[in-house]
């Protein structure tokens, strides 16, 4: 942990720190950037603006590819120096806006910031009957019935995700089997402008009492392929039609996308994989 990060002595160092044309306090990433990560920022903006335009002429004889700031929202008033001095923004989350300059003569090199967002949909099985879980959702003037699902969350996992958004909204806890197909979309309603990717996962329904969020869902039910396929929701009919195939020629045979865990080239690390399943032949 760096100094200028230990609350305790964080306001006797920011005065400190803000004086004669200082150098911000940062580390240096892999990528040669400097990164600026400071907790308490003056309310002086001429001494704001000295000091961050002091930093920049130092990376930039350092030859560091870019500049990172991460501003509190508390620290807003430092943005506006910052864009003046040729910051543009990449990110905001919660109480945090992130900063970045690019300090090479050359074209940018730092990619965009969450290009896509994820969605799952689950394909929940009762085994028994062999029914589908389906939900009825309205979207401005228009009903219709679809899989049970949504937006995953940060660093969930599609599978951890896919479970989770079946039980919020139907109260049906399942059991992950594998992936069944997804679907890619831009310019996505509702997404931010970002391309949307969503994952049909195959789940294995653990209970059978439906226990719906009427908050999101205006109706649920358990159904019979047959008639899912008959959906006029031409992807709800489609996922059916894979169901049944699946049941007729064996799930893992035909369109499973199982999951394995594959270790990493990282020492220690290992990475989820998504594939079919490779059967080993006698020679």
């Amino acid at each position: 942990m760096f100094p200028f990060m230990l609350r305790p002595s964080v306001n006797i160092f920011s005065r400190r720190l803000f004086s004669q044309k200082s150098i911000l306090p940062h580390e240096i990433d892999r990528f040669n950037a400097a990164r600026v990560r400071i907790s308490d920022w003056p309310s002086d903006l001429k001494t704001i603006r000295e000091t961050l335009s002091a930093s920049l002429e130092q990376w930039r004889k350092d030859k560091r590819t870019s500049a990172w700031l991460w501003i509190p929202i508390e620290h807003a008033h430092v943005i506006p120096i910052a864009g003046e001095l040729g910051f543009t923004y990449h990110n905001a989350e919660e109480r945090t806006a992130v900063l970045n300059q690019w300090l090479l003569p050359t074209k940018s090199l730092v990619p965009r910031f969450a290009t896509h967002q994820v969605g799952v949909g689950g394909a929940v099985l009762r085994n028994k009957t062999n029914e589908l879980l389906i939900i009825k959702e309205r979207v401005r003037n228009m009903e219709f019935w679809k899989l049970p699902g949504g937006g995953t969350e940060l660093s969930e996992d599609i599978a951890d995700g896919a479970i989770r958004e079946v039980f919020e909204e139907t109260g049906i806890q399942s059991k992950f089997e594998s992936i069944i197909a997804f679907r890619q979309v831009h310019n996505h309603p509702g997404g931010h402008g970002r391309s949307d990717l969503y994952f049909i996962c195959r789940l294995s329904a653990l209970t059978d009492t439906i226990k719906m969020d009427t908050t999101e869902v205006i109706d649920c039910k358990w159904v019979k392929l047959d008639e899912a396929v008959k959906s006029n929701n031409p992807l709800l009919q489609r996922v059916a039609q894979q169901l049944i195939f699946g049941l007729k020629n064996g799930f893992e045979q035909s369109i499973d996308f199982s999951l394995e865990q594959i270790p990493s080239i990282v020492t220690g690390k290992t990475f989820e994989f998504f594939t079919r399943s490779i059967k080993k032949t006698s020679q």
